[in-house]
């Protein structure tokens, strides 16, 4: 069996910590509205496409597709262990915008067209801000990478710093306040952390009872689920890139 997901990840909390220090700390100066003003403000010409393409990575689709091809060969458990959390997590995130929070509009909805939001390539995005779903997606993701495949210390700042990029890029496009991202990181790691020290042992106990045969049909039907995945993630996101 596969040894249990390793709890020793400093390193990554502790930049997920810093980070959502600072995000709080400007919602509670700032308030709501006026701490995404501040942050959305800051922004280049040259930042606006890389910036856009970045903030893809946190769409479940592309990212689970995107870890699926890289790690799928050697880590077939970590591909169904990220996909169940990936769901779950982001399932959570949905059930929260859709009651709770349903009436919390996203920044062009609050602010009007001539509230100087700063927006890409026609990415606009009206309802359900909170919590980020992009940013519950992608923490709970490198969480979890985190967790399982027990890298170095600066691999796992690295990650750390991933997801903070990636969060962040929802507020530089104009998608989500801070306070969207603070919860939806929040929401990530802690989903994470849970689902894997429960889930990853008997993932990993299913998946070494297959044989040769069946974890080659496996890994066949997860390398075609991430190649379908990416194509599906980019051809709905087709219409923007044709603008970059």
């Amino acid at each position: 069996m596969k040894e249990f997901p390793n709890r020793k990840i400093l390193p990554f909390i502790s930049v997920m910590l810093i980070y959502q220090f600072l995000l709080a700390v400007l919602v509670a100066v700032y308030g709501y509205e006026d701490s995404f003003k501040l942050l959305n403000g800051f922004h280049s010409d040259w930042l606006d496409a890389p910036m856009f393409l970045i903030t893809h990575l946190g769409d479940a689709l592309i990212l689970t597709s995107l870890l699926g091809l890289f790690l799928i060969r050697k880590q077939p458990e970590l591909i169904m262990l990220l996909i169940v959390i990936v769901i779950l997590t982001g399932l959570f995130g949905q059930l929260l915008k859709n009651t709770l929070f349903d009436s919390w509009d996203r920044p062009l909805s609050v602010f009007g067209p001539s509230g100087d939001v700063h927006t890409v390539y026609n990415y606009l995005l009206y309802q359900n801000s909170f919590p980020s779903g992009h940013s519950i997606t992608v923490a709970a993701a490198f969480t979890t990478l985190a967790m399982v495949i027990r890298p170095s210390k600066w691999v796992m700042i690295l990650l750390a710093l991933l997801t903070v990029l990636v969060s962040y890029t929802r507020i530089y496009v104009g998608a989500h306040f801070a306070a969207d991202v603070l919860a939806g990181t929040i929401l990530g790691v802690a989903g994470a952390l849970f689902l894997t020290v429960w889930l990853y042992p008997a993932i990993s106990r299913w998946i070494e009872n297959f044989n040769p045969i069946k974890l080659m049909r496996l890994k066949s039907g997860l390398y075609i689920l991430a190649v379908l995945g990416l194509a599906g993630g980019i051809l709905m996101m087709s219409d923007y890139f044709r603008q970059l």
